[in-house]
């Protein structure tokens, strides 16, 4: 099983926390993890009151007052025998967390998902979009009112033995995956979306080709996609989970949409073609982000760097 020891778990923003908090706390017991609270602050317009000449003592105690609640939070956590810190910062919330990924080497960020009110649509917010961007850990988004357990864990891969690093980012997908589903007692779901590039235009007017042509060059591809996804499950022990592998003919945002319905959590990777960092490949994954309204795992290849720089600066509490 994947192993978390160092999580970092964002109790602010909009959404009720607890479904974060929960997820969060469950797997820092069940990995013995040291689980951070964090609390953002905004620095707005809204807030400027706070620093007006004569009453710099207003935000110290806004940020100290927040402190102590999430305290509390903390208080019930420890209870449990886990290992907790608290944090509360002021800025922009992805861009604190990521700070706090890079500077304390958490190795995983969890959140609750923003709801559906999101002006996004879905359930993600821009937090959570940014993080998947841009944060170099895995990024957890919890949908606010989960079911007590997973029913569906959903690996979406895309094994490629000739592009290294999406086929390595297949393999670690679907090992978090595979870890998750152990962990939660539910049933893997590992899905592969295939297709042939320009297959209307090849039957269309213009190019028509012979059916029997195109039919032989969609075996071909299949095929292919079959035997890689084949190479991959074998791969990755799940001998300790259910599972089914699926491969299906279509666009990935269109059939992993599909599946995520059907599932509680999606794990997915994200990784750039473009040779720029912080962007998701080609899109695709980025429009199903955007249609899913389960929970997301995303995770980012190895060695992946975010494109932010920081400087530390933080309130915390140590357990």
């Amino acid at each position: 099983m994947r192993r978390f020891k160092n999580i970092l778990c964002f109790v602010g923003g909009q959404a009720d926390p607890s479904a974060g908090l929960e997820s969060a706390a469950d797997l820092a017991e069940r990995n013995d993890a040291r689980l951070t609270l964090i609390d953002v602050l905004p620095e707005s317009t809204e807030s400027a009151w706070l620093t007006l000449p004569g009453k710099p003592e207003l935000e110290e105690l806004v940020v100290t007052s927040r402190l102590v609640e999430l305290e509390e939070m903390a208080a019930v956590l420890r209870d449990r025998g886990l290992r907790v810190d608290t944090v509360v910062t002021k800025g922009n919330p992805f861009v604190e967390l990521i700070r706090r990924v890079v500077t304390e080497g958490h190795d995983i960020v969890i959140k609750t998902a923003q709801g559906l009110e999101s002006r996004l649509g879905g359930l993600l917010g821009t937090t959570a979009l940014h993080l998947m961007r841009k944060c170099p850990s895995p990024v957890w988004v919890v949908k606010p009112s989960p079911s007590e357990r997973f029913g569906r864990v959903l690996a979406a891969v895309d094994p490629k033995p000739d592009e290294p690093g999406i086929d390595a980012l297949s393999v670690k997908v679907l090992e978090l995956a595979a870890s998750l589903a152990e962990a939660s007692s539910s049933r893997l779901q590992v899905v592969h979306a295939w297709w042939l590039y320009s297959e209307a235009m090849l039957r269309g007017r213009r190019i028509n080709l012979p059916p029997a042509e195109v039919d032989g060059m969609l075996r071909e591809v299949r095929g292919s996609a079959e035997q890689d996804l084949d190479a991959l499950v074998e791969r990755v022990d799940l001998s300790r989970v259910p599972f089914e592998v699926h491969l299906v003919k279509g666009q990935p945002n269109e059939v992993i949409s599909t599946y995520a319905e059907q599932s509680d959590v999606a794990v997915m990777g994200t990784l750039s073609r473009s040779g720029v960092d912080g962007l998701l490949i080609g899109n695709t994954a980025e429009r199903i982000l955007r249609r899913v309204e389960c929970s997301v795992l995303a995770v980012k290849p190895e060695g992946f760097r975010t494109p932010l720089h920081f400087e530390e600066s933080t309130a915390t509490a140590e357990a």
